[in-house]
């Protein structure tokens, strides 16, 4: 029974295989491209879906609330350090309470028998110190060990890779031991657990034990355990009990703040609300940040999912368009069908079985392009997108479904139109193609699939000039030919510091060298509340701290508009601040910021000896936030400005002097304006996606508009009686490229408007941001049409360059 209903469909397709082609091809593409995007889309939405308790799984997050207007200053993941022992301590609801903190890059040395037998590894990330009931929260495969050793300190649990790569296997792990940090402290070695899927937040390859946070020098590693002020812990969560009520726990959390924050007694400027964030919700949210950065949020995942069904609309569109057009040519094998007694239902559900066909090859074609283009999309996205239907059936699910859509939305509309023709007109071809399916129908669907693609292309236009703006926008300091060398921390190498920058300042390729915290453009720093010039109150805002010695603005360029730079080896702790503060303070000029102080404790008053010329602190999202510069004790990072002339010279001897001074510490160097660029990471994928998305809608578009063009061309009674009158092989294809030039220019006063509207949307979420400009929407029709005309052109004038003669004798 089925083969007899399928083989009608293959003779209809084989019979019009090039219309069969544009329709699949079509349709293909459509379809991987719906299908790229629904793996992005799983992936994003499917992170720690894994845990077994993900449903009573929280996270406690904070945020700051102004006392002036209620408005929230900041958001962030943090919480003080007592807080997890306290939420023990008061919501006995709470099964479990774990924290975690980020130990950021660390040096990994495996001792050997002698010091030439030692490994030493750069680990730059999944390094964390934790609470053993973290380990009970979370779901962890434990191959050899366990966590339980994390109660004691100077103790850690690695991942199977790990342990692989420090002692060749998960069993040979456990009770050895490995050392972090230039400090060498010793962390013995009780469990191995599998390695944890790519799609979780919290990703651990080595958990040291929150134990050894306390062994260690609380104020080394900026942690205080009776400091309510200060968010000194990175994550802490919370598994709720099995019948608990997390609504109820969090009406708790006010007066639980009141209690132990105490605000009110220290004045502070603003005021914490604390909350339980779902993990189920905490990947997508980007109010708070996470240990796996770069996730797409939930309007840009509705963004990339409206994308995907528009491009699957443009592949149908194509198909309604080609099949109705089509259908003068059907006309009289359906009203021989109907007069040998076939019911509508039956030619209904053939036309229909057609379109299945076509759609079942276009699946499977799309499936091909998808597998093939996804180790493409991958380095963009910077995500692993398995195309498993194995390990993944709501792949399968998914296209499927799209099958039956397509189906559906692409085959009923020229199916009804088919199978309703009276069967004596059409014997007598009298159905013409402007009743055969509606011609302002057809136009109606170009100007669809037009306004997309330019929506589309607009929108990349857009993006690629931010994207310039970025590179091109004077930041205030010079990025270029500057890197950054990771620095040892224990204090027995830091004497060593001033030996390593004199020697490297000696160099002929190096032009200027600085210890600091932080880089300019940094998202590390932190911000402080403080009291300006003796003043008993706090300021109603915070500025951000950077710390670095007197090299500092020399090795960046970075300019002072007044004072001076504070004394080398000052013990006075002199501060330089920016024009963005001075102006903040309500000061008339930066000479009036001279001499004032600045106190961070409402003790110690810090004078200030200079004014900076203001850059971009932060990225070009945000607007530039008032700031000092100070000296510290230690620095993590030595800066080094490099003559352009001969780099990779000196990069090379920068490496040899590192070496023999630390021949015990890797050589970690970065340079500056690729940091920079990882800011805009997300923006480079959008641009990327739209890119792409944009190429596809114009490829779809104009295959329709190319099978549109060669119906137009069979049906070319109108063009032999031009050229018997006297009509021009131009005359003939302008004949050809005029609807559709019209038509897309319809598309276009749609797109301009809607294009405008989103993008400057999309503008307005960064402080520093380009004008749209009348150009980009020139370019956008500009292209669009001569896109349409070399659709169409080859078989316009195919049909301008043929014989009248044989075109009228055929008619």
């Amino acid at each position: 029974m089925l083969i007899n209903f399928i083989k009608p469909s293959l003779r209809a397709l084989w019979r019009k295989k090039s219309f069969s082609l544009l329709n699949i091809m079509g349709l293909a593409t459509g379809i991987a491209a719906a299908l790229l995007i629904f793996l992005v889309i799983r992936h994003e939405m499917s992170y720690d879906d894994y845990q077994s308790k993900r449903n009573r799984i929280y996270r406690v997050v904070t945020a700051a609330v102004s006392r002036s207007n209620g408005e929230v200053v900041w958001r962030h993941s943090m919480v003080p350090e007592p807080l997890a022992k306290t939420l023990r301590r008061d919501f006995p609801a709470l099964e479990k309470v774990g924290v975690i903190s980020d130990i950021g890059g660390a040096q990994i040395y495996v001792p050997g028998k002698t010091l030439a037998d030692e490994k030493r590894f750069r680990e730059k990330k999944g390094l964390y110190f934790a609470e053993p009931s973290l380990f009970e929260i979370f779901d962890f495969k434990w191959l050899a060990g366990n966590a339980a050793g994390l109660q004691e300190p100077y103790t850690a649990v690695l991942t199977e890779s790990l342990a692989k790569v420090y002692f060749g296997s998960a069993g040979n792990a456990i009770g050895k031991t490995i050392q972090m940090w230039s400090y060498r402290t010793p962390l013995r070695i009780t469990g191995v657990f599998k390695d944890l899927p790519e799609n979780t937040d919290i990703p651990v390859r080595m958990g040291a034990s929150y134990a050894t946070v306390q062994a260690l020098d609380y104020r080394d590693l900026g942690l205080r355990q009776d400091d309510w002020q200060s968010l000194s812990v990175r994550e802490c969560f919370v598994l709720l009990s099995q019948h608990g009520d997390i609504q109820r726990l969090q009406a708790r959390l006010p007066a639980f703040v009141k209690e132990h924050y105490r605000e009110d007694e220290v004045r502070t400027t603003n005021t914490t609300a604390l909350s339980f964030q779902p993990l189920k919700g905490m990947h997508l949210d980007k109010r708070y940040e996470t240990f796996t950065p770069g996730g797409l949020s939930p309007t840009e995942l509705w963004a990339l999912a409206l994308i995907g069904v528009f491009l699957l609309l443009v592949a149908c569109i194509n198909f309604v368009n080609l099949a109705t057009a089509q259908s003068v040519l059907r006309a009289k094998e359906i009203g021989v069908r109907k007069v040998l007694g076939s019911f509508r239902f039956q030619l209904l559900g053939q036309f229909l079985g057609e379109t299945a066909v076509i759609t079942f090859l276009s699946l499977l074609a799309g499936v091909v392009l998808a597998y093939l283009a996804v180790p493409y999309l991958e380095p963009i996205m910077q995500k692993t997108l398995a195309l498993n239907f194995l390990r993944y059936p709501s792949i399968l699910f998914f296209l499927i479904g799209t099958g039956i859509v397509v189906t559906l939305l692409a085959g009923f509309y020229p199916a009804m139109v088919l199978s309703g023709m009276n069967p004596i007109a059409a014997i007598k071809s009298k159905i013409s193609n402007v009743k055969a399916g509606g011609l302002s129908l057809r136009r109606g669907l170009v100007v669809f699939q037009f306004m997309i693609a330019q929506l589309l292309i607009i929108g990349t236009l857009v993006v690629i000039k931010q994207m310039q703006f970025f590179r091109s926008q004077s930041l205030g300091f010079q990025k270029e030919a500057v890197v950054l060398l990771d620095l040892p921390s224990d204090s027995s190498l830091q004497v060593k510091y001033p030996y390593l920058k004199a020697r490297l300042s000696d160099l002929p390729g190096v032009a200027g060298t600085s210890f600091c915290s932080s880089e300019p453009s940094s998202l590390s720093g932190y911000y402080s509340d403080f009291y300006f010039n003796h003043e008993p109150d706090r300021q109603p805002y915070s500025v951000k701290r950077l710390f670095a010695d007197t090299g500092y603005l020399n090795t960046f360029r970075i300019s002072l508009v007044a004072g001076r730079l504070p004394y080398a080896g000052d013990t006075a702790r002199e501060l330089l601040v920016n024009e963005t503060l001075v102006k903040k303070l309500g000061l008339q000029s930066a000479a009036d910021m001279l001499g004032k102080t600045l106190s961070f404790d409402n003790v110690h008053a810090c004078p200030v000896v200079g004014v900076m010329r203001d850059f971009n602190n932060n990225s070009l999202r945000d607007a530039i936030a008032p700031m000092t510069l100070s000296s510290d004790s230690s620095y993590g990072t030595l800066a080094l400005r490099l003559h352009p002339a001969g780099m990779d010279k000196t990069l090379r001897q920068v490496q040899q002097v590192f070496t023999a001074i630390y021949p015990t510490y890797i050589y970690d160097c970065t340079f500056f304006d690729h940091r920079i660029g990882d800011f805009y990471r997300a923006e480079k994928m959008t641009a990327q996606l739209f890119k792409i998305a944009a190429i596809l809608a114009i490829f779809i578009s104009c295959l329709g508009l190319y099978g549109l063009v060669s119906f137009m061309v069979v049906q070319k009674t109108k063009v032999g009686i031009r050229k018997v009158l006297g009509a021009s092989v131009q005359n003939i294809v302008y004949l050809f490229s005029r609807e559709f030039s019209l038509l897309i220019s319809i598309a276009f006063l749609i797109a301009a408007p809607l294009a405008y509207y989103f993008m400057h949307h999309w503008l307005a979420g960064f402080y520093y941001h380009t004008s749209m400009g009348w150009g980009i929407f020139v370019l956008a029709i500009t292209g669009s049409v001569l896109v349409a005309w070399l659709a169409v052109g080859y078989k316009a004038i195919r049909a301008a360059l043929a014989n009248p003669v044989k075109s009228l004798r055929v008619e």
